[in-house]
C-alpha cells in the first residue's frame, strides 16, 4: 500500500513539473486587416447604402473589428461579416468627402467616401473637337469645347447636339502647333480680368443645336478641374439647374496664333485650312452707315451678309460676312468695286483688337454661324451691283491672312440704316 501511494505521488509530481515548464519560443503572428473592396468610393447626390468587405489574418481572442464614420452624413455604420453604412442625400452645391476607419487592435484601414453634389444632368463628353488655343502676352486662352458629337466634316456644329464651351485662362503657353490644356482648377468670374484660373463668362455657355438653329445658354457659375486624365466641370444655370460634364482623353488642342500684340492683318488670324468657295442665292443683308470710322474722310458702310437670317427669332445659319466699304462723305450708294485699303473705293482689311488676351474682330471678315470658322479679308476685291427689285449682288474675290481664297457670289435683299 505504501508502495502504491509512493508511485501515485511521483506521478502527481511529474505532472506538476510538466505544467510549470516555460512555453516554447514560437512567436505569435500579428493580425493583418485587409480591405477587399474599393477604398475610394464615389456616391451620387441622392445617397444610398454601401458595403465594405474585409479579411482578418491571424485573429486574436478578445479582439473585435470596429468601424467609425468621420462625418454625420455617413450613418448606420454596422460591423458584421462586412461593414455596412448609409449615405444621406447631398442637397448642397458642393461635392463632399468623409471617411470610415476600420480598426482591429493596432491595425487600421481608411475607406474614403466622396459624394457628388446634386446635379440634374451628368454628361459624358467624348471629344474636345472644336477647341482652340489663343496666344497672348502673359495670359493665354484655352477655348475648350466638350461634346459627344464633335464637328461635321466641313467644320460645322452637328445638328441636334449639345456643346459645352469654356474659355479657360492660364499663364502656361503652348509649345508648338498644338497646346495642352493646363492642369488646374478654373472658376468662372462675373467680370473676367483675364488672369490665370479664370473662366470668362462672355464666351462660356451650353450651345444646343437643332436641324436649323442653335441656342446659347449662359452659365451662372462654372468650375472646371483639369487633370492628366481628363476634365470634370460643374456648371450652374440661371434656372437653378446643375450639370456635371466629364471628359477622359487627350488634352491636346490646335493652336490659333493671332500674332504678337494682336493687330494688323497678315498675322494668321484665320481658322481656315483651305480655300472657301460659296454661291448664295437667297441671302439677306443689313448695311449700317457709321460715318468716318477711321478718321480718313470717308463714310464707312458696314455691310453684314447672312446666308440665312430670321429677323423675328434671330436664327442664323451658314456663311456670314462683315465688309466695311469706304464711301465718299455723304454718299450712300454702295454699288461699285472695292479693293483693300482705307480710302474711298476700298474695303477695310480685317484685323483683331487685343483687349487683354481676348481678340475682337474688326472691319472685314468671313465667318460661320456660331463662329466655328472665321477669317479676315485682307486682299482682293468686292464688287457690289444692284439688280431688279432691289436685289443686291456681291461678288467677293478675296484672300485671308493665310493665303486661302474666299470667293463666291452672294445674292440677297436687305436694308440700310444710320448707326
Amino acid at each position: 500500500m505504501k508502495r502504491l501511494s509512493f508511485l501515485f505521488a511521483c506521478v502527481l509530481l511529474m505532472f506538476a513539473c510538466s505544467e510549470a515548464e516555460p512555453p516554447t519560443n514560437t512567436p505569435v503572428a500579428d493580425p493583418i486587416l485587409t480591405i477587399t473592396s474599393d477604398t475610394d468610393i464615389w456616391v451620387e447626390s441622392e445617397g444610398g447604402s454601401g458595403e465594405i468587405t474585409y479579411t482578418i489574418e491571424n485573429p486574436q481572442l478578445g479582439v473585435s473589428l470596429t468601424a467609425k464614420s468621420s462625418v454625420d452624413w455617413i450613418t448606420d455604420v454596422s460591423v458584421g461579416q462586412s461593414v455596412t453604412y448609409n449615405v444621406g442625400e447631398n442637397d448642397t452645391v458642393e461635392d463632399r468627402r468623409g471617411t470610415i476607419v476600420l480598426s482591429y487592435g493596432d491595425e487600421s484601414r481608411i475607406v474614403t467616401i466622396k459624394q457628388r453634389s446634386i446635379c440634374n444632368v451628368n454628361y459624358e463628353a467624348m471629344t474636345t473637337e472644336g477647341s482652340l488655343y489663343y496666344g497672348g502676352e502673359g495670359v493665354y486662352c484655352y477655348t475648350v469645347v466638350l461634346s459627344t458629337a464633335g464637328l461635321s466634316a466641313d467644320g460645322y456644329l452637328q445638328p441636334n447636339s449639345e456643346y459645352y464651351y469654356f474659355d479657360l485662362y492660364s499663364d502656361i503657353p503652348a509649345n508648338g502647333e498644338t497646346a495642352t490644356i493646363p492642369e488646374g482648377t478654373y472658376v468662372q468670374t462675373q467680370n473676367s480680368m483675364f488672369v490665370s484660373g479664370d473662366i470668362d463668362p462672355t464666351y462660356s455657355n451650353l450651345t444646343i443645336t437643332s436641324d436649323s438653329d442653335y441656342d446659347e445658354i449662359p452659365f451662372s457659375s462654372a468650375k472646371v478641374v483639369v487633370t492628366k486624365s481628363g476634365i470634370e466641370a460643374i456648371v450652374d444655370f440661371y434656372d437653378d439647374e446643375r450639370h456635371r460634364i466629364v471628359y477622359s482623353g487627350s488634352l491636346e488642342i490646335p493652336c490659333y496664333d493671332p500674332g504678337q500684340g494682336g493687330g494688323s492683318a497678315g498675322e494668321n488670324l484665320s481658322t481656315l485650312t483651305s480655300d472657301h468657295l460659296f454661291d448664295i442665292e437667297d441671302g439677306v443683308f443689313v448695311g449700317a452707315y457709321v460715318g468716318d470710322l477711321l478718321g480718313s474722310g470717308c463714310n464707312t458702310c458696314q455691310v453684314y451678309l447672312f446666308e440665312y437670317l430670321d429677323y423675328e427669332t434671330g436664327e442664323e445659319r451658314g456663311d456670314q460676312f462683315q465688309i466695311d466699304l469706304q464711301l465718299a462723305l455723304g454718299a450712300t450708294d454702295i454699288c461699285g468695286t472695292y479693293t483693300e485699303g482705307t480710302s474711298v473705293g476700298h474695303f477695310i482689311p480685317g484685323w483683331a483688337e487685343d483687349i487683354g488676351g481676348q481678340y475682337v474682330t474688326q472691319n472685314s471678315w468671313y465667318m460661320t454661324a456660331g463662329y466655328v470658322d472665321f477669317a479676315p479679308l485682307v486682299e482682293g476685291s468686292v464688287m457690289v451691283e444692284k439688280g431688279e427689285s432691289d436685289l443686291y449682288i456681291f461678288t467677293i474675290d478675296t484672300v485671308d491672312d493665310k493665303g486661302n481664297a474666299i470667293k463666291g457670289v452672294f445674292k440677297g435683299f436687305g436694308e440700310f440704316m444710320e448707326w
